[in-house]
């Protein structure tokens, strides 16, 4: 071993956590990228706001992406003095996306 130098366990591990930052931060780079290039729709026009948000994994993914089509399409319906956001992950295929 080498006057100076941590054992080669702790060198090894400095060097996966030096890895894993650099990863986690090129990672959160990219995904400030691509969220800013996804905001679609008009400016806020109203104080308040109805929000859904949708993501998938679940075993009734299509039963969410329904109730959050109907409670969208029913709020515009009523007039809502509110502004309508839809908050969708990027595994939620763009086809439902487009839908509402």
């Amino acid at each position: 071993m080498a006057a100076g130098l941590p054992p080669a366990s702790e060198r090894r591990l400095a060097a996966v956590l030096l890895l894993l930052v650099a990863v986690t931060a090129a990672a959160a780079a990219g995904e400030r990228r691509g969220l800013s290039a996804r905001v679609e729709g008009p400016a806020a026009r109203h104080r308040h706001a109805y929000a859904a948000m949708m993501y998938m994994g679940t075993p009734r993914d299509y039963e969410f992406y329904v109730a959050t089509r109907v409670m969208m399409r029913s709020l515009g319906r009523l007039s809502a003095t509110a502004d309508r956001v839809v908050i969708a992950s990027l595994d939620v295929p763009p086809r439902w996306v487009q839908a509402l």
